[in-house]
């Protein structure tokens, strides 16, 4: 948390005094500075906040590398989840052409960076420090696929992938991180892996806390705590790890004995299992998962300090009903409801 806390302080000065700029794909579109991600990062400062607006196109049409400070904000994924936004498009990127090519490269002088709440259909490459990457949606794009390769490749110090969802179907492992690296949380998000790998960080310091996960996590020297894992693979490979309070919902999947792991938990006894895509991670009345993490805080996306945020929505206030009719009285003018929520 404390991690999470220092990032945000570094960031706000410069979106308190940076330009903000407004990016949109869809066609027509007349209130608007930049029409794609490439054009946006040449025009903005170092500092600034670019804006994506939900589209029918995509935001890139090849690679985008970031070497500036930039805070890029889409309007969040999955938007059927009640009180999201009142225009259901999302701000997508998809990946332009075969395997090992990427979306987004941060590279160096990003550092101080930020994705939150666009849909990446490819992968992204970390290249550098102090990045967040928050309320993203990591899915396939048939049928280019990534052929088995991680979702985020990072190779830096300092990182912070939060409440990200990577969904079912997804190629590959979820994050893989370089060795030699320290302070990386990966933290509140649901990450599926067709390899039972979801997150590979062999020699680099991680903490992997209150995620639900397919498969299990290959980390050394890690912190793994608070997480359930709902498929056919528990911690395997974690050599000199704090393994404590992960639930294991999968029969057959074994955690560690004691420090407050358990096993063979019945799924169907521990979320909600209807409703939305993510909705339907959430901890029914009575679960077991509830309070049962470290020092008693829920186990799972929606626990902890950052709980997952439905939707993706970005930390930013969103308008999720408008009301105004099409005609307006000369004596009572044109009455106009709006209903909005600040999403922090």
């Amino acid at each position: 948390m404390k991690n999470l806390l220092l990032f945000s302080l570094l960031i706000l000065p410069l979106t308190l005094s940076a330009k903000i700029w407004i990016v949109d794909s869809n066609p027509g579109s007349a209130s608007k500075d930049f029409v794609n991600l490439q054009e946006a990062h040449d025009g903005a400062s170092a500092g600034d906040t670019l804006y994506l607006i939900g589209s029918g196109v995509s935001y890139i049409s090849s690679k985008v590398t970031i070497n500036k400070r930039l805070i890029i904000i889409g309007s969040g994924y999955f938007l059927n989840n009640p009180e999201t936004q009142v225009s259901m498009l999302s701000a997508f990127m998809i990946q332009p052409s075969g395997c090992g090519d990427f979306i987004i490269d941060f590279v160096n002088g990003s550092q101080g960076s930020a994705l939150i709440g666009v849909i990446i259909r490819g992968r992204i490459s970390i290249s550098t420090n102090n990045i967040l990457i928050k309320r993203n949606l990591f899915e396939d794009e048939n049928p280019i696929g990534v052929c088995g390769t991680p979702r985020i490749t990072a190779n830096g110090s300092n990182l912070l992938i939060v409440q990200n969802y990577f969904r079912e179907g997804v190629n590959g492992r979820g994050v893989s991180v370089a060795n030699g690296n320290s302070n990386i949380k990966i933290t509140n998000n649901y990450i599926y892996s067709t390899d039972n790998r979801p997150i590979k960080a062999p020699t680099s310091g991680v903490e992997i806390n209150n995620n639900i996960l397919s498969g299990g996590p290959e980390a050394s020297n890690a912190v793994i705590q608070n997480n359930i894992f709902v498929s056919n693979s528990g911690v395997e490979s974690a050599i000199g790890s704090v393994i404590r309070h992960n639930m294991a919902t999968f029969p057959g999947i074994l955690l560690p004995a004691g420090d407050g792991n358990v096993s063979n938990v019945p799924q169907s006894s521990v979320f909600i299992g209807t409703g939305t895509i993510d909705g339907k991670w959430k901890l029914k009345d009575g679960s077991p998962a509830i309070g049962s993490g470290f020092e008693g805080v829920d186990m799972g996306m929606f626990g902890g300090d950052e709980p997952y945020m439905l939707s993706g929505i970005p930390p930013i206030p969103t308008i999720y009903q408008l009301n105004a009719p099409a005609v307006g009285e000369k004596n009572t003018g044109l009455p106009i409801t709006i209903k909005a929520k600040s999403n922090n």
